[in-house]
């Protein structure tokens, strides 16, 4: 069995049992110890101060026993037994309203991401539309075409009002 802890739920560990942390300083030391200095282990601690030397043989003792107490307030802190004849477990209170903390800014964060993804969608949408009507009928087309119909109006009007000039002139002759 392997228990991994990160430093927040360690520092919760050791506020909830200052013993704890003395414990856990000396299974430390004790473990480097084992560890690293296996070979010359006798030799380096004996040159070390008698206490550090007591502390270590006891963390080596007590390395079982290390691993049963950072289950046990793992277990306490995490997990609730219920009364029910089966003994089902339940997250603690604060366990389980960091987990919905948790969820809710991951909701959040995900309907975020999808507003973006159909705003730029959308967005996106729009420029293509854009780009295909300017594409269609070139800005320099456009304003010839105005250009020439504007023209004609005028010339249409001009030769309307000329005409109608004309004919009065005609009606006025013949009278």
């Amino acid at each position: 069995m392997k228990i991994t802890l990160d430093r927040l739920a360690l520092k919760a560990l050791i506020d909830a049992d200052p013993e704890f942390e003395v414990e856990l300083k000396a299974s430390v030391l004790a473990e480097v110890g084992r560890r690293f200095f296996e070979k010359d282990a006798a030799r380096i601690i004996s040159a070390a101060q008698p206490e550090l030397f007591a502390q270590v043989l006891k963390g080596i003792q007590e390395d079982s026993d290390l691993l049963g107490k950072i289950e046990k307030a793992l277990n306490t802190s995490i997990l609730r037994r219920s009364d029910d004849w089966y003994g089902r477990m339940k997250l603690s209170p604060e366990l389980k309203a960091k987990v919905e903390e948790y969820v809710s800014e991951m909701k959040r964060r995900v309907e975020l991401q999808i507003t973006s993804q159909i705003e730029n969608a959308y967005n996106e949408a729009i420029q293509k539309a854009l780009a295909a009507k300017f594409e269609a009928e070139d800005i320099e087309e456009r304003i010839q075409k105005r250009v020439a119909r504007l023209v004609e109006q005028e010339i249409a009007h001009r030769a309307d009002q000329k005409f109608k000039a004309r004919m009065a002139d005609l009606k006025a002759m013949m009278s």
